[in-house]
């Protein structure tokens, strides 16, 4: 059992518990990961193999009860929950402007790779590491090279 401290309105603390350590059965699932020969081990790819928080469950029954799933604009409160977090943790405050919104890991990494290096210069992977690393790298025409 997990837990967390979510801030209330109000300012006050209240204690969330998150028990993480039960695990759904994934099998049957269309899951990537677990819809394999039994005798398979699938650790070849991150998945969460918990179930996600209520909170989270209950944003997203509110968002599909809408029933029109348009393009978003990506509200202010996307940006200040991260400013927010590493400020309240870390005493870092960051500046919110000079946070990018990226749909993922891969998307993210392939634009680093594209703004931060030339065609010529290589980029080093410390595996082991997700194989589309590699490949996110190669379609820039980088030389990948694995520590």
């Amino acid at each position: 059992m997990i837990r967390h401290y979510r801030e209330t309105e109000k300012g006050d603390l209240m204690i969330m518990k998150y028990n993480f350590d039960k695990i759904p059965n994934r099998r049957g699932t269309n899951s990537l990961k677990w819809d394999v020969d039994r005798k398979e081990l699938p650790m070849w790819v991150a998945d969460m193999d918990f179930e996600t928080v209520p909170e989270v469950q209950e944003a997203l029954v509110q968002r599909v009860a809408h029933g029109v799933y348009g393009y978003s604009v990506i509200p202010d409160e996307w940006a200040d929950s991260y400013v927010n977090w590493w400020e309240k943790r870390h005493h870092f405050r960051m500046d919110p402007k000079k946070l990018i919104f990226t749909t993922g890991v891969i998307p993210a990494l392939s634009s680093a790779v594209r703004k931060l290096t030339t065609p010529a210069e290589n980029v080093l992977i410390q595996t082991p590491v997700y194989n589309n690393f590699f490949n996110s790298i190669r379609n820039k025409r980088k030389k990948c090279r694995g520590k």
